[in-house]
């Protein structure tokens, strides 16, 4: 390991006591991203993925060996160092220490931001950090009372507090987005991704009113996709919209009128502005916060085009840093959550258009972060029914909903009994 001299003395002890003693995991909250090197950063994210899984250094050396970032590295020094660090004698005081120092940094780039451009976003930004940094770390204490409380309340009382998307899609996710879920939909470039998610994001808004949606929109402005939901609403094609004034006949002006008032008395939310995933994550902790964690929904517009806060990870470690970022949310704030995500070029090059798991963009930690996995996916190009294809769902079941897509009006609705209903 080069420099090791060099690594903050408290980083030190804190993967010393991870890597020796992988059972206060368990009952420790210690987030890898207090780390500020890369290499101890990468094996305590490893640690913490596969908690309870290997109880000894051994275990944790043989397997992260195995691992892309393990392989680039000499593990075999960086395993050898750290046994040689000695071992602290206040476990808890390191920890506490080391979220401390991860929190002053920070709060120095913060108000670094805020000097050089003292406006609104960065001001509340270092707000936001400071509320963060004085929080009690009690986030590894389980309370097993209240969570048996909550087990045996379900059973008489239903549970009302899902997100309704498309009534098949619902059933097989068990009812309907839940809290601390993370959705991913997949799908290659001109599918329908962010069409899906707009007409998912209407379902879920006239279902419940007090519902409010915000897409984190990183490839089109607030105004394209304004365009698609007042296109859905009123099927006027879309193209009509991108010149109203000449395109559109006085009829159809009347009804874009009243679209429009329609749409703007959804509580739906476009943010277009911003792109890193902390900026983003704060964002989503305010608005959580604000409308309640069961009438609060995120979408990320996608998931590949978010920048990491690390801007010396490459493209795949970035994409593992946002996913994990994301899935951290759910829990955290008690929220569902949707990302879309491209997939890889393998299947343009299948006869069978149906993607898997594996084809997921650049890294396998959105599958192993995702609660939810469904593709999106044609049989044949050009046709109007669009497969929505479960592929993985650790709280329900898997299968295929059918849906037709009116692309000139970007309207999907489910196919039912072998057709679909166009009006």
């Amino acid at each position: 390991m080069n420099s090791q001299n060099k690594l903050p003395d408290i980083e030190k002890k804190a993967i010393h006591i991870m890597v020796e003693h992988p059972e206060i995991v368990l009952s420790t909250n210690v987030e890898e991203k207090w780390f500020s090197n890369n290499q101890l950063r990468e094996l305590a994210s490893f640690i913490n993925y596969w908690f309870g899984r290997y109880t000894n250094a051994d275990e944790i050396q043989a397997q992260f060996t195995e691992t892309p970032f393990g392989k680039k590295i000499n593990c075999s020094d960086l395993f050898a160092y750290i046994a040689r660090i000695p071992d602290p004698y206040d476990y808890p005081a390191v920890f506490k220490t080391l979220r401390a120092d991860y929190y002053k940094r920070r709060l120095q780039g913060a108000a670094a931001n805020v000097v050089k451009d003292p406006g609104e976003f960065t001001v509340n930004h270092l707000l936001g950090i400071y509320q963060e940094a004085n929080q009690t770390d009690n986030n590894a204490t389980i309370d097993k009372q209240k969570v048996t409380d909550e087990l045996l309340r379900d059973l008489e009382q239903p549970v009302k507090s899902w997100i309704k998307s498309f009534p098949k899609l619902d059933r097989l996710l068990g009812g309907g987005l839940g809290s601390d879920q993370l959705l991913i939909i997949g799908a290659r470039p001109s599918v329908g991704k962010t069409s899906f998610a707009l007409n998912l994001a209407l379902n879920a808004m006239l279902d419940n009113q007090n519902l409010t949606v915000e897409l984190f929109s990183l490839e089109m402005s607030a105004k394209q996709n304004m365009r698609r939901l007042n296109s859905m609403v009123s099927q006027i094609p879309l193209n009509d919209w991108k010149n109203p004034a000449v395109r559109m006949n006085d009829q159809q002006k009347a009804k874009a009128r009243s679209t429009i008032q329609t749409i703007a008395g959804l509580n739906f939310l476009c943010n277009d502005n911003i792109t890193n995933i902390e900026q983003i994550a704060h964002v989503i902790q305010q608005h959580a916060t604000r409308y309640g964690a069961t009438n609060y929904l995120p979408i990320v517009d996608h998931i590949q085009l978010v920048e990491s806060d690390d801007f010396k990870l490459d493209p795949r470690h970035a994409l593992e840093k946002v996913s994990r970022r994301l899935k951290q949310l759910t829990q955290e704030l008690h929220i569902p959550l949707i990302a879309l995500s491209q997939l890889n070029r393998a299947v343009d090059s299948r006869q069978s258009k149906e993607p898997y798991l594996s084809d997921l963009r650049e890294t396998g930690s959105i599958e192993q972060d995702a609660n939810i996995v469904a593709f999106l996916w044609c049989d044949e190009d050009g046709s109007p029914v669009l497969n929505c294809s479960v592929k993985k769902n650790r709280d329900g079941e898997l299968g295929t909903v059918k849906l037709y897509f009116e692309r000139d009006t970007q309207r999907m609705v489910e196919v039912k009994n072998g057709d679909y209903q166009t009006a």
